[in-house]
């Protein structure tokens, strides 16, 4: 019997992902949140949400093997530095990126497909 895939949540897929993109760079808790949240301005309630939901995306990330990095308390609580992936984080985060690239694929076929078909119902009508 196989074992189950490890299925991640939006937030840990863009931190896979993030951590991936930079491969000989690391982040911070509070860099990677911002990274992650561009439109979210600093020092409101929305920043604090951006940076909790990053965090524990983080924690989670780590408690499976696939991030390490150094764990410190600040007025935020719990945050790390230098977070980068594991050997295991960056075959996840590859296989991942795949699984993306995959269904973006058949998402840009199913489109042209319906495209196409579209095109030839609009030829066929009078």
């Amino acid at each position: 019997m196989r074992p189950k895939p490890i299925e991640f949540d939006e937030k840990e897929k863009a931190v896979l992902s993030a951590l991936y993109a930079v491969p000989d760079g690391t982040y911070s808790s509070y860099a990677l949140a911002w990274k992650l949240n561009p439109m979210v301005e600093i020092g409101t309630p929305n920043a604090v949400t951006a940076f909790t939901d990053t965090r524990d995306a983080t924690e989670r990330l780590i408690a499976r093997g696939l991030l390490r990095g150094n764990r410190f308390s600040g007025a935020d609580g719990v945050y790390f530095e230098s977070l980068r992936l594991t050997p295991k984080g960056e075959q996840m985060a590859i296989k991942q990126k795949n699984e993306d690239e995959h269904i973006a694929r058949g998402i840009a076929a199913l489109a042209e497909a319906v495209s196409f078909k579209e095109l030839l119902d609009a030829k066929e009508e009078p």
